[in-house]
């Protein structure tokens, strides 16, 4: 079941966030499974970004809840999921 679904104007994908501060890595709002990306909330920062816009994070009370839900998206929607948080969770386009 889902349990938090949130709206993003936009977010930050940084390539090197190695180069973040402490402080600029409590912005962190996933880490990707499929590629091990790191996706932000927008911080001020002079580290090259990606912004992308228009995306919704969904949290799941399961693992294979988040699955069947990414088998009826279309791929094309999906951003990245991740194993990795608390709750199973996606980005994805909206």
């Amino acid at each position: 079941m889902k349990t938090k679904k949130e709206f993003y104007k936009e977010i930050y994908f940084i390539d090197e966030p190695e180069l973040l501060t402490d402080k600029q890595w409590d912005n962190l709002l996933m880490s990707g499974k499929k590629n091990w990306d790191k996706y932000f909330i927008p911080f001020k920062t002079e580290q090259e970004h990606e912004v992308i816009k228009n995306v919704e994070l969904v949290e799941f009370d399961l693992e294979s809840e988040m699955f069947e839900y990414i088998g009826k998206l279309n791929p094309i929607s999906l951003l990245n999921f991740s194993l990795e948080h608390e709750k199973p969770c996606l980005l994805k386009f909206v």
